[in-house]
């Protein structure tokens, strides 16, 4: 089968729209090899397809590395200030690669993006089979959630009227597309994104503690995400200050970087926090990603708003479960699986709820093996292809 996966942005945006939305420099990534669209990808030519993905060329990257027989397509990017490459990149010509391609099936993402609609109107007539991989759970924030709720009553339905089902990537997003008014017969089951199951795995905790001069006693709280005041990073230093009273040794890793940056490290310092918060800003191979994991008792997820973090999706793949405020996604297809647990939004709630669970061993060691089993069912990319590879079979039926 000749596969051709549009996805356009391979860094996703703030969902709140700030001037970082509107940035057209630093969207390049060092390598190509490491996306996750890719690596979807990769697992489809191992089963006998031949795959194409379909890129902006604002994200073309700056080394090419092993793409396992996938073929990368950077279209070219037009009209940047007045769609932002960081969030609805415009590339017309598409909709002639898609042709030239001679595909059998294409897929793209969300409802809601130039792409899909020019993939839209590149199978309309001939071409094709069309589908939509959604991951947006949510109307945006201001202006655009208002465009959004009516291209769905406009175009959008044409859209999703004229593709053959849109994949919703969790049940949240299943959700919304049907409170947006896609007909329920176009959605199909959903398939999630997906993560290397091989290499975020369960690994002894002594060594992967002793990695990162983590003692072996203490209680630790992993977040990892861009420093922005969506991710809610400042929401965990608060609640650290009340969780130390009765846990002085308890410790909460901050791994990324971003403008929220000098803003947190100052909270550190005025809350004196110096000894349980630690923030870690460098570079991280996908095996030390995975032991820095491995470290944690849970991961902490304190978003304002977001999509669905693949941090959590990592986290659990290594046997280590989720401790969440934001709910949509990870409630539905984490939490209510058994995989982790729901925190309430206050910094000192948070820490009494964060105070239980870490207390609870047995509790914990139990949501951790099942945080494993949900990301082997439902999470490994094999899985998520052999899913996709399944209702594409339908097209026919």
């Amino acid at each position: 089968m000749r596969i051709g996966l549009v996805n356009l942005i391979t860094k996703t945006a703030d969902v709140q729209a700030d001037a970082s939305v509107m940035r057209t420099a630093g969207l390049r990534p060092g390598t190509d090899q490491d996306l996750n669209i890719v690596e979807t990808g990769r697992r489809l030519v191992r089963r006998g397809n031949e795959v194409t993905i379909f890129v902006a060329d604002a994200y073309r990257p700056q080394s090419t590395g092993d793409l396992g027989g996938v073929r990368m397509d950077y279209i070219p990017t037009r009209l940047p200030w007045m769609f932002p490459p960081s969030l609805a990149p415009l590339t017309p010509s598409l909709r002639e690669e898609i042709y030239r391609e001679h595909l059998d099936v294409v897929q793209s993402g969300e409802v809601f993006q130039p792409g899909t609609y020019l993939t839209w109107a590149a199978t309309r007539d001939r071409g094709p089979d069309m589908y939509i991989w959604q991951e947006l759970d949510i109307y945006m924030q201001g202006p655009m959630g208002w465009l959004q709720k009516q291209y769905y009553r406009t175009l959008g339905k044409a859209v999703t009227n004229g593709c053959r089902a849109v994949i919703p990537r969790s049940r949240s997003a299943a959700q919304h597309l049907q409170e947006a008014g896609v007909p329920e017969e176009r959605i199909a089951p959903v398939v999630h994104s997906g993560v290397d199951t091989d290499v975020y795995r369960p690994l002894n905790k002594e060594d992967s503690r002793a990695r990162f001069g983590v003692e072996e006693g203490q209680n630790v709280l992993l977040s990892i995400g861009r420093m922005h005041e969506n991710k809610g990073m400042d929401l965990m230093v608060k609640a650290l200050s009340f969780l130390r009273v009765g846990d002085p040794d308890c410790l909460l890793i901050l791994k990324g970087t971003g403008p929220q940056e000098p803003v947190l490290r100052e909270m550190v310092r005025t809350s004196g926090l110096e000894d349980n918060v630690r923030i870690m800003t460098d570079r991280l191979d996908q095996a030390d990603m995975a032991a820095l994991y491995n470290a944690a008792d849970m991961l902490l997820v304190a978003s304002r708003t977001d999509l669905f973090p693949f941090t959590a999706i990592e986290s659990i793949s290594c046997g280590v479960p989720i401790a969440t405020s934001f709910a949509r996604g990870l409630k539905s297809d984490i939490v209510d699986e058994g995989a982790g647990a729901m925190l309430p939004p206050g910094p000192e709630e948070m820490a009494a709820e964060l105070r239980s669970l870490l207390e609870d061993a047995v509790g914990l060691d139990r949501m951790g093996a099942r945080a494993r089993e949900v990301a082997l069912r439902d999470f490994s990319f094999d899985v998520g292809a052999e899913r996709l590879l399944d209702i594409y079979s339908r097209r026919d039926g």
